[in-house]
């Protein structure tokens, strides 16, 4: 989480000790607001380039898939290829069997996201065609969008290609590069590492201070050949909002956008509220972070948790 309140300001050393003086006589209202104006225009400052002109927007399409198993096919690979074929069902018989995507822009001088599009659809709905059709729709309406995942070069984008190909569908084009460096697609998992090991989103979010899985990771195979859509759905739109915190922080910490991480974790949760209302990990593990990051965030000196 970034913490403005060590970086530079415009304003001197005598001017913000004696506004916290005023603060302290007129009470903590006052405090918090004089708190709030200085971190808007030392972020106004950062936001500006070099000639003090604001950058474009910029927008990111952050997604993630869960899969069923074609058995089928590949009981039929499995014959056909004998006893030199793979022992694990891996992901060319892998289908889709929920999606969800969040649509991010950030606009010049904002210090949050706008969020235009929360998708989160399964197969008590849509098929796997459809749904990897409506992602496509998603990003061919954007085609200046990066599109962020989480280890989706390993498997999403295999997959999706695949899709595509079976179904006669258009890649959009963020999705026709094969390399894995292409500039408009972002893994996080590849870029958080660089050449060390690449960690599992539950480990980095842990790691990291990011509510994460409703559901352990091994346990929504199960969930999806029972047809538990709600909670498929849950853990879909729960790798997202993940996702795109890892994503906020990345992308500040980089220099790529200018935001407000502790801010922005709470317009994520208000539109992922609204969303997907029956949210169990919105209501009891998102929005109560996000709501105490804030908190936390308008507080002076160290804040002690309990354990």
């Amino acid at each position: 989480m970034t913490d403005t309140k060590n970086e530079a300001r415009p304003v001197t050393a005598a001017a913000d000790n004696a506004v916290d003086v005023v603060g302290r006589e007129h009470g903590h209202r006052t405090y918090l607001g004089t708190t709030l104006e200085r971190e808007a225009r030392a972020f106004s400052a950062r936001a500006k380039d070099g000639d003090g002109k604001l950058p474009p927007s910029q927008s990111f399409v952050i997604a993630d898939l869960e899969y069923a198993y074609d058995r089928s096919l590949y009981q039929g690979y499995k014959v056909a290829d004998g006893k030199d074929a793979e022992g694990d069902i891996r992901w060319p018989f892998h289908t889709i069997a929920c999606g969800c995507w969040m649509v991010l822009r950030f606009e010049p001088g904002s210090e949050v996201p706008k969020v235009e599009a929360l998708t989160v659809i399964a197969n008590d709905e849509a098929d796997e065609r459809v749904i990897a059709e409506r992602l496509f729709d998603v990003l061919e309406q954007r085609p200046e969008a990066v599109f962020v995942t989480w280890g989706g070069e390993s498997k999403d984008l295999p997959v999706l290609r695949r899709v595509a190909s079976r179904h006669d569908l258009l890649l959009p084009p963020q999705l026709r590069d094969p390399s894995i460096y292409c500039r408009e697609r972002l893994d996080l998992c590849r870029a958080v590492a660089s050449r060390a090991n690449f960690p599992h989103l539950p480990e980095y979010a842990a790691a990291t201070g990011i509510p994460c899985k409703p559901t352990p990771s091994k346990a929504i195979g199960p969930l999806v050949e029972s047809c538990a859509w709600p909670k498929v759905k849950d853990q879909c739109l729960a790798d997202v909002l993940t996702t795109a915190m890892i994503a906020l922080r990345h992308l500040a910490s980089h220099a790529v956008i200018s935001c407000h991480p502790t801010r922005s974790s709470l317009v994520l949760s208000e539109a992922a509220a609204k969303a997907m209302p029956a949210s169990t990990f919105v209501r009891n593990s998102f929005a109560p972070w996000a709501r105490a990051q804030l908190a936390a965030s308008r507080l002076r000196g160290p804040v002690f948790r309990a354990a």
